[in-house]
C-alpha cells in the first residue's frame, strides 16, 4: 500500500508527465494544422478516406462480435475541407467524426502513419473523377450540339 510520501511523489511524476504529454501533443496538432492548410492549397475537392484500425468488440454474451472501425479521412464537413478522423460500430448506430486535430489523442497518433496512405486515395479519387469529368464533359458538349441544331431547325 502507498504512503502518503509516495503518493506526493507520484503526484509530481504525474504533474510532470500530463505537463510533457501536454505539449507534445500540442506539437503533434500543430503540424496536423500546417499538413491540412498544405492540402487545402492544392484545392483538389476530392473526398477519400482510409481504415486506421478495425477491431472486433463483443457488445453482449448473446451477439455476434461487431467491428469498432476508425478512418482517417480528407472530407468537407459543415463546409470546411480538412482531415478528419472518424469512428463507428458497425450495425450499431454508433458513429463519431472529429477534425483530426481534434479528435481524441490515441486516434491523432494512429493517423499520421496512416497520411501517405491517404494521400495515394486523394491522387487515386483525383485521377477517377478527371476521367470522369472528361467523359461528361463530351456527353454534355453533344447534348448542347444536339439542342442548337434542333434550335436552328425550328427557327
Amino acid at each position: 500500500m502507498a504512503n502518503s510520501g509516495n503518493v506526493s511523489a507520484l503526484l509530481k511524476q504525474l504533474s510532470s508527465a500530463s505537463q510533457t504529454l501536454s505539449q507534445a501533443s500540442n506539437k503533434l496538432t500543430e503540424q496536423i494544422k500546417e499538413i491540412e492548410t498544405s492540402l487545402a492549397s492544392y484545392n483538389l475537392g476530392v473526398v477519400a478516406w482510409v481504415e486506421l484500425r478495425r477491431t472486433p468488440e463483443v457488445i453482449d454474451q448473446k451477439t455476434q462480435p461487431v467491428d469498432h472501425i476508425e478512418r482517417l479521412g480528407y472530407s468537407k464537413e459543415n463546409g470546411k475541407w480538412g482531415l478528419y478522423a472518424s469512428s463507428e460500430v458497425e450495425e450499431l448506430e454508433h458513429f463519431e467524426l472529429w477534425l483530426l486535430r481534434d479528435a481524441p489523442r490515441e486516434l491523432r497518433v494512429l493517423a499520421v502513419d496512416a497520411i501517405p496512405q491517404l494521400l495515394e486515395q486523394m491522387v487515386i479519387k483525383a485521377k477517377e473523377l478527371t476521367t470522369e469529368l472528361m467523359s461528361k464533359t463530351d456527353r454534355a458538349k453533344s447534348i448542347a450540339h444536339s439542342l442548337r441544331n434542333k434550335q436552328k431547325k425550328g427557327e
